[in-house]
């Protein structure tokens, strides 16, 4: 009887240990910055590989719409 309480109870802690392992990566994932960024109607590029860098395009203004980024040029 205490053979099988102790193998459930091991069982039960490997399976939670498990799952908070493959939580715990799958949460902790880096997040890729985006290449173009529209911020106040101004277009934002990203600069260098690694880095979260952004230079502001003169000229040139955007807008999101039904999730797709519009860029327009300004006269």
């Amino acid at each position: 009887m205490l053979s099988k309480i102790l193998r459930f109870f091991v069982g039960f802690i490997i399976l939670f240990l498990i799952f908070g392992i493959a939580v715990q990566y799958y949460v902790y994932q880096p997040v890729k910055p985006k290449e173009l960024v529209c911020h106040k109607g101004k277009l934002l590029h990203r600069i260098g590989d690694g880095e979260t860098v952004y230079l502001k395009v003169k000229g040139i203004s955007c807008e999101y719409e039904k999730g797709m980024l519009i860029i327009e040029e300004q006269s």
